[in-house]
């Protein structure tokens, strides 16, 4: 059977994985009773659909019937242009449809077929590369799941994509393609296609803590040999990995940010030096002033070390970068609070409980803040 827990499950306590070997765990955990071969799918936010690149270049949301007519009419048209331009040649290879849309795909184009791998720590990389505000994700599908997915067999392959489509019952279609480019066996790589875009609810899930990216970025190059010149390893892969869009990130910055112990509640409780982190993470703005991750995490030290107004100087910062964290907006509250400003305070507690109605600890604090208000009155 097929992976069906609710989407987000995660391992333990539902919390978002800090490291690498936390993931692995969640992963035994969350695989340990299925059988079957597990492919994985990083996304830099928890907030994108699982979908092909088709899909999001064509705006498609659900997956109707016309979504479905004008899908297959893009990549009929897609699969046609590149014929016209001889690139279903290969050397003296005559590529079939499925084969040019791989290699379409390699090169930059938004086609129909969704990129997995079977190493969850390429999935992981994938998942950690895009250093923003918000979680990533690495999904999880087992393609052995006969009731959702049909493998594409050698005979499979001459057939048209468009007839392949019509041809899958009602399922995914799962491709193991051979090494038509040393892309594919360097990330492990399967496509699964068959929608413009898939359920989550097919797909256990595990997420990835924004704050930790870079953290995880580290381990995965330092002890796993990943990183974009080992997984894209062609002069297109280089370019598209060193484009304009990519964000960059200093392996200097990493460097620093793997010494900081970002499990801010186990340094509270083991009573570690807050100063020392701080000045690490002084060093990482150095490099990359606007880096939401080492604000957070020096926005939350500095409160601990009672540093009120510098706690406020950070969450500030992170606000102007990205407006709709709800957690800074409680922690800069927090720090009012200890300035004893408490309708700055309230004010960001509200806007906290806006961004995020289900924020337990927000609540209480605007109850205490409530009480310490009508003791000013």
């Amino acid at each position: 059977m097929y992976l069906t827990n609710q989407t987000y499950e995660l391992s333990e306590n539902n919390k978002p994985i800090k490291n690498v070997a936390e993931y692995l765990k969640a992963i035994e955990e969350l695989t340990k009773s299925e059988y079957g071969k597990f492919a994985f799918r990083g996304q830099g936010k928890i907030s994108f659909q699982i979908s092909s690149s088709a899909a999001r270049r064509l705006n498609i949301i659900q997956s109707d019937p016309d979504e479905q007519k004008r899908f297959i009419d893009y990549n009929n048209e897609l699969i046609s242009s590149a014929k016209m331009k001889g690139y279903h040649r290969k050397g003296i290879v005559h590529l079939e449809e499925l084969e040019l849309l791989a290699e379409l795909q390699h090169n930059g184009a938004a086609t129909g077929l969704i990129d997995f791998t079977y190493s969850s720590l390429i999935a992981l990389y994938f998942a950690a590369s895009n250093i923003d505000d918000e979680d990533g994700a690495v999904h999880i599908v087992n393609t052995h799941g006969l009731d959702m997915f049909k493998q594409i067999q050698s005979h499979d392959i001459k057939n048209t994509f468009e007839n392949l489509l019509a041809q899958n019952e009602g399922k995914l279609w799962v491709w193991e393609p051979s090494d038509l480019n040393n892309r594919i066996p360097k990330q492990h790589s399967t496509f699964i296609f068959g929608k413009p875009v898939i359920d989550k609810e097919l797909a256990k899930t595990i997420i990835i803590d924004k704050k930790e990216k870079s953290k995880i970025l580290f381990e995965l190059l330092n002890f796993h040999n990943i990183d974009a010149f080992t997984l894209f390893n062609d002069l297109t892969g280089f370019a598209r990995e060193n484009s304009f869009y990519k964000p960059y990130v200093d392996p200097r910055f990493l460097k620093i940010m793997n010494k900081v112990d970002t499990d801010i509640y186990s340094i509270s409780r083991m009573g570690l030096d807050f100063e020392s982190r701080i000045k690490l993470l002084d060093q990482a703005l150095e490099l990359d002033k606007n880096s939401l991750e080492a604000l957070y995490l020096r926005s939350s030290l500095k409160l601990l070390t009672e540093d009120a107004r510098g706690a406020i100087q950070d969450c500030s910062k992170i606000i102007e970068l990205s407006p709709d964290s709800s957690g800074v907006y409680f922690t800069r509250a927090v720090a009012k609070k200890y300035l004893n400003d408490f309708e700055g305070a309230m004010e960001d507690i509200n806007t906290a409980l806006e961004l995020d109605p289900d924020h337990e600890d927000a609540y209480n604090l605007r109850e205490s803040l409530m009480k310490c208000v009508s003791k000013e009155n």
